[in-house]
């Protein structure tokens, strides 16, 4: 394996244990100004993690939505949501 792909490795794991308090900007443990550079900068150029963002983007807005009417449609996107994601995360590992 290459230098640079462990790196880029290491990135992917850094960005997938921080993508939560990004993307929900958690007050209880905020990321820095440095941390969010970061983290978005490897989002633009990895596809794997842009796509992972993306996922749990999608579930949160189901989420959202679903607490606004539990009708079955909301809850169908949020299945399918959750599903998207759980099956994201296997591939990742």
């Amino acid at each position: 394996m290459k230098p640079s792909e462990v790196l880029s490795m290491r990135e992917c794991r850094w960005v997938r244990s921080h993508l939560s308090e990004y993307l929900d900007r958690d007050p209880s443990a905020p990321l820095s100004a440095e941390e969010m550079t970061r983290l978005q900068g490897h989002i633009a150029i990895c596809e794997r993690c842009a796509s992972l963002s993306d996922d749990y983007r999608e579930t949160s807005i189901a989420l959202r939505q679903y607490r606004q009417s539990s009708d079955a449609e909301s809850i169908k996107r949020l299945s399918e949501s959750l599903a998207k994601l759980t099956s994201t995360d296997e591939t990742s590992n």
